[in-house]
Order: C-alpha cells, then structure tokens, then sequence
C-alpha cells in the first residue's frame, strides 16, 4: 500500500490489540515487531561531539537578517551533543520527529521519509549535565513514529503503520501504548486502530490520552485505564494538541484552532488561523493564557485562548520554499521556534514576544521541545542536537551588588581594572590582563579563548563554559604567568588549557567544585592547583 494514500471509510474503527510477551530481556531481539538495544558500545557511535562547545545566538540587524558574534548576550548557550539518527534494519537512515521529556530522560521518535514505513525510538539521560548518554534505542518495524508523549510511567505514541504488514488494521493510523521499566523501553505495547492515515500528536492527562489524526482528522480521547476509545470529535487535517487543565486544543491546517472540554470533548470555541500546505507538521504550546500556534509560511501566531483574539506575529524573516515556523515550544520565559532552513529562534516572553537571537542549524530545523535546562532540536536527517542553557543556578549573597555584564561581545579589563559582574553572561572571548581583577557570578560561557595574563585574578563562582571541542584551530584557556583562576563551581573547557610558568589554579569552598577538560592540557613550571574539586577527565593529575 502506498503510502499516506489511504482512501479513507467513514466508519469509525475501534479495534483494540494487546500485545504482551514475558520475556523482559530482549536486547537485540525482535519482540512484537520491536527490536531494543542497549548495547552501549554501539549506542555511544551515535553519539557525536565534533559541534559541541559554546554556541552563540546571532543578533538580529535592521535588515531582518542575522550577523553574528554582533554583541553579547543574556542567554549563555552550549551545545553539549548531537544524536546521530539510527538506521534501520534496511540499513536506512531515520529522521528524528517529536522529542517528550521525564526527569533526566528525553525520549526521541523517529520516521522515514518516502514510501516505506520504519521508526524508533531513543532514550538520552542528561542527568550529567555535560555528559549525555544514549542509554536504549529501540527499531519498530513498519511503522513511523510521529509523536510520543509520557503519561504515569508509560510511552503514549502516535505513529503509522503499514496495513500490508498488519491484516488487523484497516488504516495506517495507530495509538502505541508501551509501559516502562525504570524509565526504560519495553516490547509489551496496546495497540488502538484509528480512522486515518497517520496519528499527527498525541497528549495525556491524569485519566486520559489524547490523539489526532490528518487527513479526514478526528480527536480521540482514549481511557488511560482501559485502553478504549470513549470520545471522539471529527475535524479535517489536524496537525497538533495541546492540553491545559481545563481545555484540549487542536490545531486544523484548514479548520484553525478548536477548543474542548477535556471531559465531554463538547466544542468551546473555535477560531481561524493561517491556512497551512497540505500534511505538514506543525505544533503549539501555551504560555499562560497566550496560546502560540505554528503556521508555516506565515511564521508563528500568538493568540489569547480565551477569546481567540491574535496578539502578535512572529514572521519568517526571509521568503523561501523550506523557511517556514514547524515547531514551538516554551520554557521557563523563552520561546523556542523551528523555524525551517533558518534554524532556530529565541524569543523572550512578555507583553509582546521580543527576539533575543537565532541559531543556524544545519539541514532543516524540524522540531523543537524545551524543558529544563535543555532545548531539544531535531534538524532532519541530521539527527538531534542538545542544547544546555548556562542559567545562574545560585544566588550569591555578597555578589548582590553587581550589575549585568554590558560591555560588549569581547571582554577586556586593562591593567590594574577592577570589575564584577552577576547574572547569565554570554561573550566572544575574554581578556584579563596585568594585574587586573574579574569577577563573575552565576554563569558565563566563553565562544573562543579566554586568557589571564601576568597577575591577572579572575574570580569566577557558579559555571564558566568555554571554547568549542576539538578544533583544528583550537580555543584555549590561557592562565600566564602568576596568574589566577579562582574557582568555586563547575568549568567545562572544551578546547585546551594552557598552565604556563606560575600559573595558579584555586578551587575554593566545598567538596562539589568540578573541572571538565575536553582538550589538552599543558603545564609549565611551577604551577600550582590547590583546594577540594573533581577533575571529570582526569586531566590535571
């Protein structure tokens, strides 16, 4: 069967098919078409750090474009990894779809693209915060894996599934149900058969999930309990959800934006947004009572889900057949849009959406989800790339008094200066010379070299990211003659540390004081590194 070309019936289908297997050991076996790995050898090939370091938003010009390194920044960024995408039995390559978050565990779904069905599903730990590990990935044979949410120790996926290879279903579209164990992928999966031909998004709540499908397009609401099918309410070409306490929201590509009763599924309100292309996927998220909605071509909608009214748009800066809004989602005061071939954008909330910069992503930015200290960005067959925002994670009392660092996008203090500063700091790189003092609080990441020259201290409490991983000109932490580092909290220096003759290393205060080399480090004579801290790489020794 082709496929996505499925004429549908207008009967609803309501077949439910368990499928359960008691063999909880299953690596590299295929169980109910699912076959999981947790080979770590193989799993940490797909892990790739060539890209990974500081990065940096580019700031927008008066011309709608993007120039970058043109200041600092608030928002201090560090790309920490990229996901390779996995291959398929068929030795083909998946591409990374829809990202859904619990605790330290992200989990990621994966389709074909073309005419054959095939997914999978990875599962990332980021509880060390610079050291992603993908932990289990699992292949699911003849079925694209759209979308994925967690729901109470269980996966709820939204997938489709090629109906030649399943006698029991009669259109593509599927509701997976796959319990966890510890956190972990399992075989043992519930099945709900829906009327379409692909299962778009998916939601949960307490006592429900949640499904729409494209095409001819209906809402379902499924009891997490019972498996069934309760609800439904038909609407064409549905792309998105997205739950509140108090409402379930879907998104028409034709149709706009409808509200339910999260209980009944009975209409509340409904109101039109931009007319989409055919088949695209595009997602919303709420920020408080704002709902911001993907529109494609026509960028991004904010809209007051009370009334429907629209505030605001985020236009695509630059025409063109791949720029275009396909994702959103929001966290912690930020915004976070896929915006196509012009890679990602960040936006910074308040009465009106204001752009704090954009990132260039290689291929197409297809997908984002933020949550915590994370921003998950799925860039086509590039696989998935993880973002670590450098938020300010203590408050220092005696640094109370220090302003924002405003100086421009190259820190430099002259002979003899004195400067401190406190908050998220994001620079170019950073010069500390003769006998001048820096101070810094909260966190700072570093693009390029950061340097201390002869007597130069530079005090620095909380994080301090700095350089890009293993280039072939590569950045460098320069400590020169009789000069300082202080160090109380974690730095992570992706490129190279340079100890010259005399150079000082103090870490101060407790035991949770920590120092992540990636590079090289060279020592001259005379160097001293005193004080209680954890060296991840054993490169000081």
């Amino acid at each position: 069967m082709k496929k996505y070309a499925y004429l549908l019936s207008l009967l609803t289908v309501s077949l439910l098919i368990s499928c359960d297997d008691n063999n909880d050991s299953n690596d590299g076996q295929s169980l109910n078409n699912i076959t999981i790995t947790s080979d770590q050898t193989a799993l940490n090939q797909r892990l790739d750090l060539t890209n990974a370091g500081v990065i940096s938003l580019e700031n927008s010009s008066a011309t709608g474009k993007f120039a970058a390194d043109a200041g600092s920044t608030t928002f201090p960024l560090v790309q920490i990894a990229e996901v390779k995408p996995p291959v398929d039995a068929n030795g083909k390559t998946l591409q990374a779809s829809h990202v859904t978050v619990n605790g330290n565990y992200a989990y990621v779904s994966y389709i074909m693209r073309g005419e054959t069905y095939s997914g999978a599903i990875d599962v990332i730990d980021v509880s060390d915060p610079y050291k992603p590990k993908l932990v289990t990935s699992a292949l699911i044979a003849n079925t694209d894996i759209t979308s994925l949410t967690y729901s109470n120790g269980n996966l709820i996926i939204g997938a489709a599934k090629d109906v030649d290879k399943d006698a029991s279903l009669k259109n593509p579209a599927i509701l997976i149900n796959m319990p966890l164990s510890s956190g972990m992928l399992t075989d043992k999966i519930t099945v709900n058969a829906l009327e379409s031909r692909v299962t778009t998004d998916v939601a949960a709540n307490a006592s429900s999930y949640f499904a729409v499908t494209g095409d001819a397009g209906s809402l379902f609401k499924i009891s997490s309990s019972t498996k069934a099918i309760e609800n439904k309410a038909t609407v064409a070409d549905l792309r998105s959800i997205a739950l509140s306490a108090d409402k379930v929201v879907t998104l028409s590509g034709t149709k706009g934006v409808n509200v339910y009763n999260p209980s009944t599924l009975a209409l509340q309100k409904s109101f039109t947004t931009s007319t989409d292309i055919s088949g695209a996927k595009r997602t919303m998220d709420f920020d408080g009572t704002k709902l911001l909605v993907s529109e494609g071509a026509n960028g991004l909608g904010v809209y007051d889900i009370n009334n429907g009214t629209k505030l605001q748009t985020l236009a695509i800066s630059t025409a063109g057949e791949d720029n275009v809004t396909n994702a959103v989602s929001v966290n912690d005061g930020y915004a976070f849009i896929a915006n196509g071939a012009l890679g990602l954008n960040v936006y910074q909330s308040g009465t009106q959406y204001s752009l704090l910069g954009a990132l260039g992503i290689a291929g197409s930015t297809n997908y984002v989800k933020s949550s915590g200290n994370y921003i998950y960005v799925a860039s086509g067959t590039g696989g998935l790339k993880i973002i670590k925002m450098e938020k300010p994670n203590t408050t220092f009392a005696s640094c109370s008094s220090y302003g924002l660092y405003n100086q421009g996008k190259d820190l430099i203090l002259n002979s003899n200066e004195v400067k401190s500063y406190q908050g998220a700091t994001a620079i170019n790189s950073a010069i500390v010379n003769s006998k001048a003092v820096l101070t810094h609080c909260g966190s700072i990441a570093v693009l390029s070299n950061l340097t201390l020259n002869s007597e130069g201290t530079f005090n620095m409490r909380g994080s301090l990211s700095q350089g890009k991983y293993l280039q072939s000109n590569p950045t460098e932490l320069i400590i020169n003659t009789n000069a300082v580092l202080n160090i109380e909290g974690s730095v992570v220096i992706w490129g190279d540390l340079r100890l010259n003759s005399g150079a000082k290393i103090n870490f101060i205060g407790s035991s949770d004081s920590s120092i992540t080399i990636y590079g090289k480090v060279t020592k001259g004579s005379n160097v001293t590194i005193t004080g209680t801290y954890k060296d991840t790489e054993n490169k000081l020794k």
